[in-house]
C-alpha cells in the first residue's frame, strides 16, 4: 500500500472520529452510550415491569450492591448515562423510565411524585432488593425524598441533584422558557426525546401539561417532615442550578445526617454535561 493511500486512510479515520465526536457532543453523550450499552458487556438487557397502576420500562447494569439512578422531569434512562456508565463496573445500577416518561406505558391519570416514589419501590420488590442507595437528578431527586421520608426502610444512602423539597424551592424565571407550551423552542430538546421514545408520541402535549401542573403544585413537604429522613443524605446542585441557593441549605440544614455540595461553575444538567464533577462526591458519600 502506497504511503498516499495510507496517508489517506488515516485521514478518513481521523474524519470519521471527528465526525462522531461532533455527534455525540450534540447529543448531550446519548449516542456514545448507546454504543457502550451495546458493546461493553455491563447492560443486562431491558424489560416491562408491570407494578399495577404503572407499567415501566427498566434496565439494569452491572452486578453487586444497588443503585437505583432516577431521571428528572421530561426525560428518560439515557439521561443518566454519566452514573449509569460511572458505576456499572462495580454496581448493580437500575435505570427505569419514570411513569409516563420514555418507554413507560402511558397513563390517564396525573402525575405525582409520591406516585412515582411508590413504583420504584416497587421495583425494588420486582428485583427482590430489600434496600438500595438512590441517586435522584431534579424530579428524581425529588422522588428520592419521597422514597427516604415514605419508605425508610427501603433506602440506605441518597443523594439528590438539583432536588426541591418544595415546588417554593424553584427559581421560577429558569423555567420560563417553558411557559410558551408543549410546542414552543424551550420545549424542543424534552419534545424530540419523548416523541422519539414514547409508545404514543402524539400525547406529548398532555405529558407536558401533567408535569407542568406537577411542577407548579408539588412536592409540598416541609422541614419538620425533612427532619424525620434517617438515611444519610448528600445533596447537591451547581453553582448555577434552578434551585434557590437558600432551599437548599434548608434541605441540607432539615435532613439529620446531610451534607450540601455545590458544584462550583455547573448549573442544573451537571449530572448530563459534567458527569464526573458530580459523581466524584456521589462515589466518596456511598463509599464511606
Amino acid at each position: 500500500m502506497s504511503r498516499w493511500m495510507v496517508g489517506g486512510a488515516a485521514a478518513l479515520i481521523l474524519l470519521l472520529v471527528g465526525g462522531w465526536v461532533v455527534v455525540d457532543r450534540a447529543g448531550q453523550g446519548i449516542p456514545g452510550f448507546m454504543v457502550w450499552r451495546a458493546l461493553s458487556g455491563y447492560a443486562n438487557g431491558g424489560e416491562y415491569v408491570d407494578l399495577g397502576r404503572a407499567r415501566l420500562y427498566v434496565e439494569t447494569f452491572g452486578e453487586g450492591e444497588p443503585l437505583l439512578v432516577i431521571h428528572g422531569g421530561f426525560s428518560s434512562i439515557e439521561t443518566m448515562h454519566g452514573q449509569i456508565t460511572g458505576f456499572a463496573d462495580e454496581r448493580l445500577v437500575i435505570a427505569a423510565d419514570s411513569r409516563g416518561h420514555g418507554r413507560s406505558d402511558p397513563f390517564d391519570g396525573d402525575l405525582h411524585y409520591g406516585d412515582m416514589a411508590d413504583d420504584m419501590v416497587a421495583l425494588l420488590d420486582h428485583f427482590d432488593i430489600p434496600r438500595a442507595d438512590v441517586f435522584g437528578w431534579s424530579d428524581g431527586g425529588n422522588i428520592a425524598f419521597h422514597m427516604a421520608i415514605r419508605h425508610p426502610t427501603r433506602v440506605n444512602k441518597f443523594a439528590v441533584f438539583g432536588s426541591n423539597y418544595h415546588h417554593d424551592g424553584l427559581i421560577k424565571s429558569d423555567i420560563d422558557p417553558l411557559t410558551d407550551g408543549p410546542e414552543g423552542e424551550g420545549a424542543a430538546s424534552m419534545r424530540f426525546l419523548y416523541r422519539t421514545l414514547a409508545q404514543d408520541p402524539d400525547r406529548w402535549p398532555i405529558f407536558f401539561e401533567k408535569t407542568m401542573k406537577m411542577w407548579a403544585t408539588e412536592p409540598t413537604f416541609t422541614d419538620a417532615d425533612l427532619a424525620t429522613i434517617t438515611a444519610p443524605a448528600l445533596i447537591m446542585a451547581g453553582e448555577h442550578d434552578m434551585i434557590k441557593p437558600e432551599h437548599l441549605q434548608s434541605t441540607a440544614d432539615a435532613i439529620p445526617n446531610a451534607r450540601l455540595v455545590i458544584l462550583q461553575g455547573d448549573d442544573h444538567f451537571a449530572p448530563l454535561q459534567n458527569p464526573t464533577a458530580v459523581n466524584t462526591p456521589l462515589r466518596a458519600f456511598l463509599e464511606e
